[in-house]
């Protein structure tokens, strides 16, 4: 089995809290809608909106923010 090594520069400790991160929201939401289907099933906004669209919607946007955090993080220590 071959071993992948960071090159000098990465920042894996960076992505690996980040993934936690994001996984962590995922589950969360899938808990929710396993556990709380009550609450998931609700509607949160005068418009209708449901309430696992929005949580589904805000873990999509997690991880774009995640993303961009990585991106800026990383190219910042890149340009050192």
């Amino acid at each position: 089995m071959h071993r992948v090594q960071p090159h000098e520069g990465d920042n894996v400790a960076l992505g690996l809290a980040l993934t936690a991160l994001q996984v962590l929201s995922y589950f969360s939401f899938v808990a929710a809608c396993c556990f709380a289907p009550a609450f998931i099933t609700g509607r949160r906004f005068s418009s209708g909106i449901p309430v696992s669209f929005s949580l589904g919607l805000g873990v999509i946007a997690l991880g774009v923010v995640l993303t961009i955090v990585y991106v800026a993080v990383t190219n910042r220590e890149g340009a050192r």
